[in-house]
């Protein structure tokens, strides 16, 4: 803004009616008394915060190209919060990089036996993240070894054969490039607990040994580079609304329970799914591609993105949006207007009454198909204004309202979930769309294993990932050949504790 006026004119009351006279008034989001930030300039500052990241980004970029050789790439190391990584891939880097250390999950401030998110198989949903970013990264630090500072991040030291499974997990989810951290363990300073391949004594040990065989499996994947992964659904996400739930206790709580659920139903049924951030640029062609798209809380929206989720929904495809969703405006200030604000139109819903679920009182219940399913979290209560009634709220003070609503758009539809996304109701609603187990005309397997699609042209390679710290049996449908061996392979199958194995589809 050129002016104080200006400014107060546009925020008016963001600052709670405070009035500024100079800039040296306005300062960046400091430390207050229980953390009680004006949420509205708290969120202006992560776009800031990107934005100013970004632009140096871009000086670094210019300078780099100016000197590097014509087989350097220009790319970054790990993944960042606060930052737009979508742009700064888009329009600064060659390709992005990640750094994936799985071995937290198992860290001395964890409990893990007693974890609901599945532990290391939870790096898988951070890198379906980065493929959102760059559908074929590298990885610029694979684990290695035990992980951890002097001051914290005390963990164990990974088991035999979860080198190569971590690794190939990273492959199967779209790395073409794999570099362990690091060589050696340093000797001195903050991070001489980071462990790499080779310990203190510089001697041979079962680490090298697993790396080396990792090689020797990873050349035997070079058909499956650049292949793409192949994905039954997504989530959406956009900037605005992962930056809101920094700055709202409300909107990440119910944000970041739906994601870990969505996630742990999704790998427990072998469905793997993509996620897609909407940006200015977004098209429908983006969009088109999946059958189903789920658009969990999206409490910031804006007349574009409805404009484009729109266009989704009348070319066939189905657009599944939890409880909390359109209540806000692009500057984070709830509307007034009835929820699900603009988002209204497509849900054919009417958002009468929210609410917390109580802790002091029973799960709340409703019945879907003669089924019962936990709402969870947090509950809309809802009328049906143009859509059908799915299923009902069966106990609380809210018993027989609306709970799911569907709404036919064009060719496509639309369905309002009146909570955050439980395990049990994401595994109903794939089921309901038809998108559960797209893979099981060629494979069984546990809940345990990961199954994984990549595909270039007509071949097809199934990665599966045994993250059972015992052997498991996987049961092949047809007759496949294993990339790591080039036999060839059909029936129940034995992997080893920790074990992969890579078919190509014939």
């Amino acid at each position: 803004y050129e002016t104080l006026d200006a400014l107060n004119d546009a925020w008016g009351t963001v600052f709670w009616n405070q009035t500024y006279t100079h800039w040296d008034q306005i300062y960046v989001p400091r430390p207050t008394l229980n953390k009680a930030v004006n949420p509205h300039m708290h969120l202006d500052y992560y776009r800031f915060i990107s934005h100013s990241t970004l632009s140096y980004c871009s000086m670094q970029a210019e300078i780099i190209r100016k000197y590097k050789k014509p087989r350097d790439y220009v790319m970054t190391n790990g993944m960042f919060w606060n930052v737009d990584n979508h742009r700064m891939q888009k329009e600064y880097l060659d390709v992005y990089m990640y750094d994936s250390y799985p071995s937290f999950a198992y860290g001395l401030d964890r409990a893990p036996q007693k974890a609901q998110d599945l532990n290391d198989r939870r790096w898988s949903k951070h890198l379906t993240e980065v493929r959102s970013i760059c559908p074929h990264f590298g990885i610029m630090e694979q684990q290695a070894g035990a992980n951890g500072w002097t001051t914290r991040m005390e963990g164990p030291a990974p088991r035999p054969g979860q080198l190569t499974l971590w690794a190939m997990q990273s492959v199967a989810h779209g790395a073409d490039f794999i570099s362990f951290f690091r060589w050696r363990t340093c000797i001195i300073g903050t991070e001489m607990y980071w462990h790499g391949i080779l310990d203190y004594d510089n001697r041979d040990n079962r680490k090298l040994a697993e790396v080396k065989e990792f090689y020797r499996k990873f050349q035997t994947l070079e058909p499956v580079s650049g292949a793409d992964f192949e994905a039954v659904f997504a989530v959406l996400k956009d900037y605005d609304n992962v930056w809101d739930t920094e700055v709202d206790a409300w909107h990440e709580r119910i944000s970041t329970y739906s994601e870990n659920e969505i996630f742990t139903a999704a790998e427990k049924s072998h469905t793997p799914y993509d996620v897609v951030y909407l940006q200015k640029d977004s098209e429908l062609d983006e969009l088109k591609k999946y059958p189903v798209l789920f658009y969990p809380h999206p409490v910031i929206i804006n007349k574009n993105r409805i404009e484009l989720l729109k266009s989704y929904v009348e070319q066939g495809g189905t657009l599944i949006i939890g409880c909390r969703a359109g209540y806000k405006d692009m500057n984070g200030r709830c509307v007034m207007q009835p929820q699900p604000g603009l988002l209204r139109a497509l849900t054919g819903s009417d958002v009468k009454e929210f609410t917390f679920t109580s802790p002091a009182e029973e799960p709340v219940l409703a019945v879907w198909n003669n089924r019962e399913m936990e709402m969870t979290v947090f509950n809309d209560i809802m009328e049906n204004v143009g859509g059908k009634v799915l299923a009902t709220y069966k106990n609380s003070y809210y018993a027989g309202k609306a709970a799911l609503i569907e709404n036919h758009v064009g060719k496509g539809k639309v369905l309002h979930l009146g909570s955050a996304f439980s395990g049990e109701i994401v595994k109903m609603l794939l089921e309901y769309t038809n998108t559960t187990e797209p893979f099981a005309d060629l494979v069984n397997a546990e809940a345990d294993v990961e199954i994984i699609m990549r595909r270039k042209g007509g071949r097809k390679y199934l990665f599966v990932l045994n993250f059972r710290a015992g052997e498991t049996v996987v049961d092949l449908k047809q007759k496949m050949k294993l990339l790591y061996t080039g036999e060839y392979q059909a029936g129940q199958q034995v992997l080893p504790a920790f074990g992969t194995a890579v078919y190509e589809v014939l």
